[in-house]
């Protein structure tokens, strides 16, 4: 059906993968594996929201199993193309900042903020594919660590507090703003350390720790006694025999109650927090921290980036996603031409390398300076019914990978364009030497031309002379 998109993930997929390589990002997929248990009431609402309700009670799913259809079709793309692909133990994410934490990979791309509790380094999110202005954000836990102080166990600590994909509601009355400001109070210790002693408390006696009597302070020196008192036998604090040393209104007396409500002051968040935490059955919720910290995931090698296959592409185009061979061909040859010249660049070559034939011309694509090549057909390649049938097919490349890959044929290119401007530059000295002879005649004939004009011009006045000179002999009456 005309303007139906058929499989639009894998058209997606597809143009995402093209771009992303065509700006020369080597990309490495990564497939989910099972969800864990602790994500079983999280999925259920997910499929419920995708899929609608299940039709028989207490049968609700909480699996990846629909899902999983969508990544086989992904994966058998992601082979047609030859773009290296790793399958996780669980979720993604963990898989994707294992490979980043170990070196596999420079980054993740995720819109998901969980990664950085997984031990992910770099993440990229909010990408914009348009050529002409690419954008990406780009966030780094240094920068994390240097900006706001939190590192990763910090992040784990407020997911457990605020709600994760594991525990949805946290701790059920914590808020952003609490949980911030617990951080700040924490100098320096860590937050699931501090979750751990606040586990030994609320396993030890409940006994409520005294509290201290408030006793009169004294308005002068602000410390404890009377005015009068301290008028007649001075202040302990100040050391006075008679009177006291005032003080303004700020000042803290270091009293033992002055001191226990500082400390309650101080405390305030911390306890208020902890007093809800306390009445969660299962906290600190060991199991979500060690899902976070504990790495299941295990990797000898990532395989290599592979030749796309376009015989293989354009049977899955067309039964995927309804696409003319043509069409398939047309839209993989920028991949298959990308590859050979990344290839070709690091010394590698081989005979299944498009033999690019000639350059066309020069060309601006985006503001980079590229080439307009023909390349040698390649095999398989379905050209439109309606078309005639070429010899070569045609791509626009960046000159720089272009010239790095297929040296000869630039040379070869550029030689070309220099006899071209050598032929032009005789031509044009040529020409300029039989102007040269045309403009000295030209001169003759104009010097010769004013003379002529400037004898004219003495005859017309001999003739006005002479004119002039009849009329007065004519007497007057009479005519000549």
């Amino acid at each position: 059906m005309i303007g139906v998109v058929t499989k639009p993930h894998l058209r997606n997929l597809f143009f995402r993968v093209s771009s992303l390589t065509k700006m020369r990002i080597k990309l490495v997929f990564v497939m989910e594996g099972d969800a864990p248990k602790l994500k079983a009431d999280t999925m259920s609402k997910r499929n419920e929201l995708r899929y609608g309700p299940p039709k028989k009670s207490g049968a609700a799913k909480a699996g990846r199993s629909y899902f999983k259809s969508f990544l086989k079709e992904c994966l058998e793309m992601l082979e047609c193309l030859g773009v290296p692909w790793v399958q996780a133990a669980g979720e993604a994410e963990a898989m994707c900042a294992y490979l980043n934490a170990n070196g596999y990979v420079d980054g993740c791309i995720t819109n998901d903020g969980d990664v950085f509790l997984y031990g992910a380094q770099t993440v990229y999110r909010n990408f914009t594919m348009n050529a002409k202005d690419p954008y990406v954000d780009c966030y780094t836990m240094s920068s994390i660590k240097k900006k706001l102080g939190y590192d990763r166990e910090s992040l784990i600590g407020l997911a457990v507090l605020l709600g994760c994909d594991y525990l949805p509601k946290g701790v059920p009355g914590v808020g952003k703003e609490q949980a911030l400001k617990l951080l700040e109070t924490l100098q320096g210790q860590s937050l699931l350390q501090r979750f751990n002693q606040w586990k030994e408390q609320f396993q030890c006696d409940d006994t409520p720790s005294l509290a201290v009597k408030k006793v009169t302070h004294c308005s002068v020196c602000r410390h404890p006694g009377s005015h009068k008192e301290h008028e007649r036998s001075g202040c302990k604090l100040c050391g006075s025999v008679m009177y006291c040393e005032p003080h303004d209104v700020e000042f803290c007396c270091p009293c033992e109650w002055h001191h226990s409500e500082q400390e309650k002051k101080a405390n305030m968040v911390e306890d208020n927090i902890k007093k809800k935490a306390r009445s969660c059955e299962d906290f600190p919720f060991y199991e979500v921290i060690q899902e976070f910290l504990v790495n299941k995931n295990k990797l000898s090698k990532i395989m290599e980036w592979q030749r796309p296959n376009l015989l293989t592409f354009q049977t899955f185009a067309f039964e995927k996603m309804e696409w003319t061979r043509h069409y398939a061909c047309k839209k993989l040859l920028a991949l298959l031409t990308h590859y050979d010249m990344v290839k070709r660049k690091s010394g590698q070559t081989d005979l299944n390398q498009l033999q690019a034939i000639r350059i066309a011309r020069t060309r601006i694509k985006n503001g980079i300076p590229c080439f307009e090549i023909e390349w040698q057909k390649p095999e398989y390649y379905v050209t439109e019914d309606d078309q005639p049938m070429e010899s070569f097919v045609v791509t626009v490349e960046e000159e720089s990978l272009f010239q790095a890959a297929y040296a000869d044929v630039v040379a070869h290119y550029k030689m070309e364009k220099l006899e071209v401007l050598e032929k032009k530059q005789k031509s044009k000295k040529h020409k300029l030497k039989e102007k040269g002879l045309s403009t000295v005649d030209g001169e003759i004939i104009d010097l010769v031309s004013q003379m002529n004009l400037q004898s004219s011009k003495q005859d017309f006045k001999l003739d006005r002379y002479e004119l002039n000179y009849l009329t007065k002999k004519v007497p007057k009456g009479r005519s000549c």
